[in-house]
């Protein structure tokens, strides 16, 4: 996350195989990155991983950080409200489009398109270095 013209943005990156523009739902159907599901993720952050700042964890982000925790204090303070950009790459083609998302989730604007150059080049080191 970052701030973007004094506002909290965040960047998320996704990609498929299929020209897809969609985002994760959760329980609730609030889709991944909305406002509400914001709120609710803040207010699990600060309410219950605040206590585990700094002991081990075998989470993807390893443990939580002190920043994070203010990160989402500050998300909580407004209400779960932030940009929301996506950008998705279409992993057999190199096709990649730069969403702008409203606080449901929904694209509102598309603010780029492009095909990645020498794809196909990239692709097999890609490839080679996950074998």
């Amino acid at each position: 996350m970052t701030k973007k013209d004094g506002r909290l943005a965040e960047w998320e990156a996704k990609g498929n195989n299929r020209d897809s523009t969609s985002v994760a739902l959760d329980i609730n159907g609030n889709r991944q990155g909305s406002r509400d599901k914001n709120l609710v993720r803040a207010q699990l952050m600060t309410r219950d991983k605040a206590r585990k700042v700094g002991l081990p964890s075998d989470r993807q982000g390893g443990p939580y950080t002190a920043e994070e925790i203010d990160l989402w204090g500050e998300i909580d303070e407004l209400g779960g409200d932030k940009q929301h950009i996506s950008v998705h790459t279409n992993t057999d083609t190199g096709r990649v489009r730069v969403f702008e998302r409203d606080h449901r989730g929904n694209i509102t604007q598309t603010l780029d398109e492009f095909e990645l150059e020498n794809f196909n080049e990239l692709k097999q080191v890609i490839g080679e270095a996950f074998k």
